[in-house]
């Protein structure tokens, strides 16, 4: 621009300075006439006397002072006649070049105007040339100075208007370019550069948010791909490689050299091939056959398991331009879920072992075998042995660790050609196949029963149960898988009612017994709600005195059709359906209720025997519920004893101390029934708050001619007494046997020779009547 401009200012200038050189020409030379003029006319008016009367002097005294004019060279006087009498400045040869001016000389007399002569002035415009020419120099200098100072200022307008902020801009643009954008340009005028500028630097600070936005989704883009749990990689239309991320890395583990832009999709099948990746293949057909695959125009997926195990889903995408995008997703978490999956849905969760499902389909399979070879198959029903006692007392956690234990038991002692199977809660079943002859499925029904008769060892707790099995005979017993498992179930009951810790086969008979079983369950249940049962009380008679200190409450069931049934037929019912806990309760709070009235009426004194079942005593609640009853019936301490069995104190010791200890802390009283008929350890025994010991019915029967019956009744006495227990004989029905225990020191007896268990009204009228016979007052002997 200033290239430009400069020269055009000049030649504007230098247009200017001549047009202005020619018009101070022209106001010069005006002014030099004028000037002249103005000379000419005053002298002529002046020297009009002198011309008159000729006086040369004064006419060349006027001459030489217009001559001493610089503009002036000569001046000249002529007559009238045109002679010339004076004469001033050059010589006439030398007025060639000059300018002349002439004015005629009149003097006027007597209002007459007479021509007395010329006045001719010369003069020359040098001096005029000479101002003129000074003056374009100082012109030419003020021009010149004003150009620079226009240069200048251009030039400063320049930089400081044009060239910085275009500098500026272009430095910004150029580092804009290179990716490197810089803040906005920082210039702020009201021309066209500053708008300019600002809309560079809005243009910039859009760029800039974009620019951040971009990086921002690109961050967010590439901590996606390398964060994401698929591997992702994309190949051109070449099938090269374009992006990847670490997953992708990860899951086919490949070297980082290999994975990098631009490799072929042909270098990495070979690498995997080459590695064994896809097995005994030829490499370059494998090559060929998988480019083939990735060309395809439509998606597809696959699964691929690599040599470590791990199951990689492949899902193949193309793109429109070319090329194909690929996941992969690990799926042998999946994988191995389903597996899980589909082992849990035929296999017990808690064991392992085949589930009912598996176990009825694997009878099906070999009952089809055993018709088709002629080979026998059995069915073995096998449960524990009061196991919900168990389980309700030790929690069940420990009642699942047995069951655990169980199975590995029954898993280690049959074939591998047979199946144990858990069908739920306590209930496993076996298939024997290719069996020869019974002996073999009695064989392993004994193992059974030995096996599971061995403790159990549960987180410390050392637990004693014995096992019932039912068996069935293919065909025998049943021509179905169901019917099979539903007989071998009612001959593993028919074990338990035979005392269990035995086999049983099934019998058809077994049938009757079932359903009479089940009618027995269902009877029982209305006569909780209907009322149909009733407690009969057995007297406790004082050895020596044969007096009436207490009774043992026993529950009889009233039927409508059947009539007085004893506790033998319904008792172990109620423990297998889990009633025996609403029994037991309502056993108990009514005895407690009726010795409160016969307590404050006819038998003052008079305590009273109530027994717990296994699955009274491990109840949570069986404190609980007693507290409430001793609270509503206000009986005194040492009234109430609970008669329990040794087994149930063996199962868990440490926890039947506390539970007795919590009893006799409410005044309670406790005996252990049956004493000898089970296993005890005396060094638990002496810790148990016991207050009396029960010697059994089968001790006493033939106490006056088994040697052996007498030793155990004469050391259980002993025992007792030694250690400050009282000593009560069960099923006392001679006399000789009432005297036998009368000297050797036993504290009560019950049985026959005295009374049966009687109803309550019976009971009293009994007890009343007895002791007018016997004068003496019933007292309670601690």
């Amino acid at each position: 621009m200033l290239f430009i401009a400069l020269p055009l200012v000049s030649l504007f200038s230098l247009a200017l300075f001549v047009v202005f050189g020619y018009v101070s020409y022209k106001v010069l030379r005006d002014d030099l006439n004028e000037k002249i003029e103005q000379t000419a006319d005053i002298n002529a008016r002046v020297l009009a006397t002198p011309f008159w009367y000729l006086d040369v002097d004064n006419i060349e005294s006027a001459l030489n002072a217009m001559s001493r004019d610089r503009d002036i060279v000569a001046v000249q006087a002529l007559g009238a006649d045109g002679t010339e009498f004076a004469h001033t400045g050059v010589s006439q040869t030398q007025l060639n070049d000059t300018l002349r001016l002439s004015r005629r000389v009149y003097f006027e007399r007597n209002n007459v105007r007479h021509d007395v002569g010329e006045l001719v002035i010369f003069f020359t415009e040098e001096r005029v040339k000479d101002l003129l020419f000074r003056r374009m120099v100082i012109d030419m200098i003020l021009f010149g100075l004003l150009i620079a100072v226009v240069a200048a200022s251009l030039l400063i307008a320049n930089k400081r208007s044009i060239k910085e902020p275009l500098n500026r801009l272009l430095h910004s643009i150029r580092m804009t370019k290179h990716g490197r954008l810089r803040r906005p340009v920082e210039w702020n005028s009201a021309d066209e550069l500053g708008l300019l500028i600002r809309e560079y630097n809005e243009m910039v600070t859009l760029q800039g948010q974009s620019q951040e936005e971009a990086q921002r989704k690109q961050a967010l883009l590439e901590a996606t791909l390398h964060n994401i749990g698929q591997g992702i990689c994309l190949f051109d239309q070449d099938l090269n490689l374009m992006v990847w991320n670490e997953r992708y890395i990860e899951l086919l583990n490949l070297p980082r050299d290999l994975v990098k832009e631009g490799t072929p999709l042909s270098d990495i099948l070979r690498y995997n091939a080459e590695r064994g990746e896809y097995g005994d293949v030829s490499i370059q057909a494998l090559i060929s056959d998988r480019v083939a695959i990735a060309r395809r125009r439509e998606p597809y997926r696959m699964e691929r398991t690599r040599p470590n195990g791990r199951v990689v889903q492949v899902d193949h995408n193309p793109m429109p331009g070319g090329g194909y995008v690929a996941t992969y997703t690990d799926i042998t978490e999946r994988k191995q879920t389903e597996a899980r999956m589909r082992h849990l849905a035929v296999h017990d969760v808690l064991t392992s072992l085949p589930n009912r499902t598996l176990f009825l389909d694997r009878l099906r399979q070999a009952l089809l075998s055993a018709r088709r070879f002629q080979r026998g198959v059995t069915v073995l029903f096998v449960d524990l042995d009061r196991f919900k006692d168990i389980n309700d007392h030790f929690g069940h956690d420990v009642g699942d660790l047995m069951i655990q234990e169980m199975g590995q038991r029954l898993s280690r002692i049959i074939r591998d050609s047979d199946t144990a199977a858990r069908l739920g809660g306590d209930e496993f079943a076996i298939i024997q196949t290719d069996v020869q002859n019974i002996e073999d499925t009695i064989a392993l029904a004994q193992r059974i029963i030995d096996e599971l008769s061995q403790p159990f060892d549960c987180r410390g707790i050392r637990l004693h149960s014995t096992a019932s099995v039912g068996i069935t005979l293919f065909p025998e017993d049943g021509e179905n898988p169901e019917q099979l498992v539903k007989n071998a179930d009612m001959a593993m009951y028919a074990a338990k009612a035979e005392g269990r810790n035995n086999y049983r086969f099934f019998l058809p008979s077994m049938h009757e017994r079932v359903k009479e079983r089940k009618t027995i369950e269902e009877d029982l249940r209305n006569a909780l709600e209907q009322d149909q049962l009733e407690l009969y009380y057995q007297p406790k008679i004082d050895c020596r005195t044969e007096r009436v200190v207490g009774a043992e409450a026993l529950v009889r069931w009233h039927h409508p059709d059947r009539g007085l049934i004893l506790p033998g037929e319904f008792i172990s019912v109620a423990e297998e359906c889990g009633l025996i806990n609403r029994l037991g309760a309502w056993v108990l709070d009514r005895a407690c209720r009726q010795t409160q009235i016969w307590r404050e009426t006819t038998l003052p004194g008079l305590r009273i025997a109530v027994n717990l079942s296994p699955a009274q005593f491990q109840d949570a609640e069986l404190v609980t519920s007693v507290t409430q009853i001793m609270d509503q019936t206000l009986l005194p301490d040492g009234t109430l004893e609970l008669e329990i069995t040794e087994s149930i104190l063996m199962n868990n010791p440490e926890k039947a101390v506390s539970t007795l200890n919590e009893l006799k802390g409410l005044g309670v009283r406790i005996a252990i029934d049956d004493f000898g008929t089970g296993y005890s350890s005396l060094n638990y025994l002496k810790r148990f708050p016991v207050s009396s010991i029960k010697i059994d019915r089968s001790f006493v029967n033939d106490i006056h001619v088994d040697m052996d019956d007498k030793a155990i009744v004469d050391a259980v006495i002993g025992l007792g007494h030694s250690l400050n227990l009282e000593v009560v004989a069960e099923g006392v029905e001679e006399i000789e046997q009432h005297e036998y225990l009368r000297d050797k020191g036993c504290d009560f007896i019950q049985g026959f020779l005295f009374a049966k268990p009687l109803p309550a009204d019976v009971f009293e009228k009994w007890v009343t009547e007895r002791h007018a016979t016997v004068p003496a007052r019933i007292t309670v002997e601690s």
